[in-house]
Protein backbone atom coordinates (compact mmCIF):
# COMPACT_ATOMS: atom_id res chain seq x y z
CA UNK A 1 0.00 0.00 0.00
CA UNK A 2 2.66 2.13 1.10
CA UNK A 3 4.71 1.91 -2.52
CA UNK A 4 1.38 2.53 -4.37
CA UNK A 5 0.50 6.06 -2.72
CA UNK A 6 4.25 7.07 -2.92
CA UNK A 7 3.97 6.00 -7.23
CA UNK A 8 0.76 7.87 -7.53
CA UNK A 9 2.69 11.42 -5.71
CA UNK A 10 5.91 10.76 -7.59
CA UNK A 11 3.42 10.44 -10.78
CA UNK A 12 1.06 13.65 -9.94
CA UNK A 13 4.31 15.77 -9.65
CA UNK A 14 5.69 14.83 -12.74
CA UNK A 15 2.17 15.11 -14.02
CA UNK A 16 1.56 18.86 -13.24
CA UNK A 17 5.44 20.11 -13.69
CA UNK A 18 5.27 18.72 -17.60
CA UNK A 19 1.86 19.87 -17.83
CA UNK A 20 2.56 23.58 -17.65
CA UNK A 21 2.17 25.83 -20.72
CA UNK A 22 5.36 26.84 -22.51
CA UNK A 23 4.16 30.52 -21.85
CA UNK A 24 4.30 30.31 -17.89
CA UNK A 25 7.99 29.16 -18.70
CA UNK A 26 8.77 31.73 -21.42
CA UNK A 27 6.86 34.72 -18.97
CA UNK A 28 9.52 33.49 -16.24
CA UNK A 29 12.30 33.58 -18.53
CA UNK A 30 11.51 37.10 -19.98
CA UNK A 31 11.45 38.08 -15.95
CA UNK A 32 15.54 37.88 -16.07
CA UNK A 33 15.94 40.27 -19.08
CA UNK A 34 15.62 43.83 -17.49
CA UNK A 35 17.57 42.85 -14.39
CA UNK A 36 20.52 42.54 -16.93
CA UNK A 37 20.17 45.34 -18.86
CA UNK A 38 19.57 47.73 -15.60
CA UNK A 39 22.54 46.34 -13.70
CA UNK A 40 25.19 49.00 -16.06
CA UNK A 41 28.73 49.49 -14.61
CA UNK A 42 29.14 52.99 -13.17
CA UNK A 43 31.93 52.93 -16.26
CA UNK A 44 29.15 52.49 -18.47
CA UNK A 45 27.02 54.86 -16.75
CA UNK A 46 30.03 57.63 -16.67
CA UNK A 47 30.64 56.96 -20.35
CA UNK A 48 26.65 57.70 -21.43
CA UNK A 49 26.87 60.92 -19.30
CA UNK A 50 30.18 61.87 -21.23
CA UNK A 51 28.42 61.32 -24.61
CA UNK A 52 25.59 63.35 -23.53
CA UNK A 53 27.71 66.17 -22.16
CA UNK A 54 29.27 65.89 -25.84
CA UNK A 55 26.05 65.79 -27.59
CA UNK A 56 24.71 69.16 -25.34
CA UNK A 57 27.66 70.80 -26.16
CA UNK A 58 27.02 70.90 -30.08
CA UNK A 59 23.60 71.17 -29.90
CA UNK A 60 23.86 74.54 -27.83
CA UNK A 61 26.57 76.03 -30.02
CA UNK A 62 28.16 78.20 -27.36
CA UNK A 63 31.75 76.94 -28.41
CA UNK A 64 32.68 76.40 -31.49
CA UNK A 65 32.16 72.28 -32.26
CA UNK A 66 35.64 71.34 -32.34
CA UNK A 67 36.01 72.27 -29.15
CA UNK A 68 33.15 69.76 -27.74
CA UNK A 69 35.75 66.99 -28.24
CA UNK A 70 37.54 68.43 -25.49
CA UNK A 71 34.67 68.41 -23.45
CA UNK A 72 34.27 65.22 -24.36
CA UNK A 73 38.36 63.74 -24.06
CA UNK A 74 38.40 65.49 -20.51
CA UNK A 75 35.06 63.83 -19.16
CA UNK A 76 36.50 60.22 -20.82
CA UNK A 77 39.91 61.17 -19.35
CA UNK A 78 38.02 61.16 -15.36
CA UNK A 79 36.60 57.57 -15.89
CA UNK A 80 38.26 55.15 -13.04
Amino acid sequence: MKGSAWSIAVTSIFFVAFSLPPAAVKARDADDRPVTIAAQSSKQKHLNACRARYRDCLRLNQIPSFECQFVYEDCVRNIV
